[in-house]
């Protein structure tokens, strides 16, 4: 059986087609401790209704008996090898041989009324109805505890570019903040009459400068993702921002933290390149001057005991 399963018992419901009847049974089956039970009217059931990780279901929406030949192709339908409890159901009843091949085979055969309830039909039935009942009523779920708003912002915020994309911005950005200087006196741009001209002047003027200081305000992105998930391969830890005022002076006059120190050594010892240390810390927060002392200190020999 599953673990967790809703101990409500299901209300009673109105069936009155066939997919009603699908959607009752799988209630019923979670009921009973198959919490993944499913019923998918329509689809291709390969003679199995509902489906659950340790039971399969058929259910009948038929006036007549269910008799031996239907148990039949239920038990042919499960898979070779499988385990799953068989339940059938039906709105009808069952003949006499239909209830001798489910006790030799193990199906819990139920009959639903109008009103969606469930009545065992065998002993097999009456077991996993006083199995479900023996089990423990599950846990509330535990409620979830929302992420604070800035945490939210942080983890949303786009990464900080890479150097070559900061300078192809900013080159393209002051290109096009002094394209418009440049097409002063081009003759086969300003065509007159001047009033034309200047609102010429005017619209590239504009233009250029949205995209120009657009391309110059974004060139270096904002810190998010990267810093809190870090580069592949890099196992430093987050740094937390360091306070200001007399506290972020004490901080700085302290020594850097061991464990980033031991790794940025264990870096270079591994025929990495100083700068790609450095780009590792500031790609995980560690501000300008922290990275120069962890390198320094990451540098110097080990003193042999």
């Amino acid at each position: 059986m599953s673990g967790a399963t809703d101990r409500a018992v299901p209300q009673p419901t109105q069936i009155s087609s066939w997919q009603r009847a699908e959607h009752n049974a799988a209630r019923w089956m979670r009921y009973w401790g198959y919490a993944d039970a499913t019923a998918r009217p329509g689809g291709p059931d390969a003679g199995v209704d509902v489906r659950a990780r340790g039971a399969l279901g058929q259910v009948k929406y038929q006036a007549a008996q269910v008799g031996r030949p239907e148990l039949q192709r239920f038990v042919g339908a499960r898979p070779r090898g499988s385990t799953a409890q068989l339940i059938f159901f039906t709105g009808s009843d069952y003949t006499q041989s239909a209830l001798t091949y489910a006790a030799e085979w193990d199906i819990a055969l139920f009959r639903y009324g109008l009103d969606g309830r469930m009545t065992p039909a065998n002993d097999i039935a009456r077991r996993v109805q006083r199995r479900a009942a023996a089990q423990p009523a599950a846990p509330a779920p535990a409620a979830r505890v929302s992420a604070p708003a800035s945490a939210a912002v942080r983890a949303s915020a786009p990464p900080e570019r890479p150097f070559w994309q900061r300078a192809l911005r900013m080159w393209f950005g002051v290109t096009l903040l002094l394209a418009p200087l440049g097409s002063l006196g081009d003759e086969k741009t300003y065509t007159g009459p001047p009033a034309l001209d200047a609102v010429k002047f005017v619209g590239i003027l504009t233009g250029c400068w949205l995209v120009g200081g657009y391309l110059l305000a974004t060139r270096k992105g904002r810190r998010g993702k990267r810093n809190e998930a870090g580069p592949p391969g890099a196992s430093f830890q987050a740094v937390p921002p360091r306070p200001s005022g007399p506290s972020g002076l004490a901080a700085l006059s302290a020594p850097p933290p061991a464990d980033l120190v031991a790794e940025a050594a264990r870096m270079l010892s591994s025929g990495r390149k100083p700068h790609e240390v450095d780009r590792v810390l500031r790609e995980r927060g560690v501000r300008f001057l922290e990275r120069g002392r962890i390198l320094n200190e990451a540098k110097r020999p080990t003193p042999r005991p």
